[in-house]
């Protein structure tokens, strides 16, 4: 996987670049309805699944924007692990989202960063880029979410994680679709 970092804010996700990760910069960024965010920085004490991890003064934090697969799924255990890696007993910040902050168990609905190198890393479009998660889009959310699709895409068209064990598209056999591309 390839990581290019970029100062993105995180509802700036930017349809186009090849980037599976982004780092947040700014303590405080503003939402497109010109809301600010200050997130906040706490340490990881649980990962409860892959898309649920308990922070220290929030409690339970669901990633904004994550469907991971079921819990009796291929790959359910690689997400987790992977959440676990870059979060577990480390310090995290969060971003609580002001339009919808909490679901309908009461966790804060987040977009959760990690550092790495130096930075801080989208754990939420990680997740999505190498294949252990699908979006789960939000309209009303403060994150277009949506705009994650594109690494969705990517993750699917490399095969990655939950996408490795796609069937491979038959090639065209003319300039455009006949009826002996779907036999």
């Amino acid at each position: 996987m390839r990581n290019i970092t970029a100062k993105v804010y995180p509802y700036l996700l930017t349809v186009g670049l090849a980037a599976a990760s982004f780092a947040a910069e700014d303590e405080i960024t503003k939402t497109p309805a010109g809301l600010e965010i200050e997130p906040v920085t706490a340490t990881c004490e649980e990962v409860l699944a892959p898309n649920v991890v308990r922070v220290r003064v929030l409690g339970e934090c669901a990633l904004i924007g994550v469907q991971p697969v079921g819990k009796k799924a291929p790959y359910y255990g690689e997400a987790l692990s992977f959440v676990r890696e870059r979060v577990a007993g480390r310090e995290v910040r969060v971003e609580v989202c002001p339009n919808i902050p909490a679901n309908e168990k009461g966790q804060n609905r987040a977009v959760i960063y990690y550092r790495r190198d130096g930075k801080w890393w989208n754990l939420n479009v990680e997740l999505i880029s190498a294949g252990l998660a699908k979006v789960a889009d939000v309209p009303a959310c403060h994150v277009p979410t949506k705009s994650w699709l594109t690494y969705e895409k990517e993750a699917r068209d490399a095969r990655r994680g939950m996408w490795t064990d796609l069937p491979v598209p038959k090639p065209s056999t003319s300039e455009g679709p006949d009826i002996s591309d779907f036999e």
